[in-house]
């Protein structure tokens, strides 16, 4: 019996004895896990009215709100099935992904941290506390947690990637190459790993390594701006000025919308004299101001004195 097949016999034996909870309980259940989300909260709301005070009911509830990108109602069913029972890991780990999901980031803290005096192999925590004590550029207790959980789960390729951000973060770059390199083993078509690489070659001026990093970066993912921006930049310096308008030109198809794409490619027809295209893409920048890196003012500047 498939899924569906599942979930019709359920709904079919329910609208025969709506008083079945059991069923009830099964096909909320069923729900939940095929992605049927609006129509697993309806039961699972159903259930919380004649059972208030069971903790599973309003746990899947959170999980339900959570698929639906509702975090401050699924913090709120996480909370009562914890005022319920208070030291149940799943519900102190789903609290803290909640918060952690909704940018609370303090606030997620001590809930991975109770997991964790719970169930002190819990290498999922202890990524997430590295997580956020990276957001909060935390570095120290950052790379202290990210360690932890390689320890308990070595294939976590996230825990290496993250870790060899915050090595380069403190500074450490041959620690942090080291990592990305090893995402990279586990992960052959992780992009955000040989982006970065690219991007730490560049700027040490390893043109040749970057440019190799880049272009795989480009291969996987083609809609990857930043990418395309430092390979311009490697073009420019070797004055492959075509090539590197042609580059740009293929990142504003994919994405018309980036400020810093058009002050880029600016420049680069500003190099061979092509003041319109030049005025044109400067002009777009500051369009998409909300895109650019560079001072607005400064595009402001530029564009007056050009024409």
């Amino acid at each position: 019996m498939n899924n569906t097949e599942k979930i019709n016999e359920l709904t079919d034996n329910l609208e025969k004895d709506p008083t079945n909870f059991k069923i009830r309980r099964e096909l909320a259940i069923e729900l939940m896990e095929n992605g049927y989300n609006e129509e697993a909260l309806k039961q699972l709301y159903y259930l919380l009215k004649r059972f208030p005070e069971d903790s599973r009911l309003h746990y899947n509830a959170g999980i339900v709100l959570e698929n639906l990108k509702k975090f401050d109602k699924a913090i709120i069913s996480y909370q009562n099935a914890l005022n319920i029972n208070p030291d149940e890991p799943d519900f102190l780990y789903n609290l803290g992904y909640a918060y952690l999901q909704n940018g609370d980031f303090d606030k997620a803290i001590p809930f991975f941290k109770r997991v964790l005096q719970l169930e002190e192999n819990d290498a999922n925590s202890y990524f997430n506390l590295g997580y956020l004590y990276s957001k909060k550029e935390e570095h120290d207790l950052s790379i202290t947690c990210l360690k932890a959980a390689i320890e308990l789960n070595p294939e976590d390729y996230l825990a290496h990637f993250y870790l060899a951000y915050e090595y380069d973060k403190t500074g450490k770059r041959d620690l942090c190459k080291e990592y990305y390199q090893k995402v990279l083993e586990m992960s052959p078509d992780y992009s955000w790993a040989y982006f970065n690489l690219g991007a730490i070659f560049f700027e040490e001026g390893e043109t040749e390594k970057a440019k190799k990093y880049l272009l795989k970066t480009l291969e996987l993912n083609p809609k990857d701006d930043n990418a395309s921006i430092i390979l311009a930049k490697i073009y420019a310096k070797e004055d492959k000025f075509k090539d590197g308008i042609n580059l740009l030109k293929k990142a504003l198809q994919n994405n018309p919308y980036n400020g810093d794409v058009h002050y880029t490619i600016a420049n680069f027809y500003k190099q061979v004299n092509d003041t319109k295209q030049y005025l044109h893409h400067l002009k777009e920048a500051m369009n998409n101001y909300q895109t650019l890196s560079t001072d607005i003012k400064q595009l402001q500047f530029e564009y007056e004195k050009a024409q």
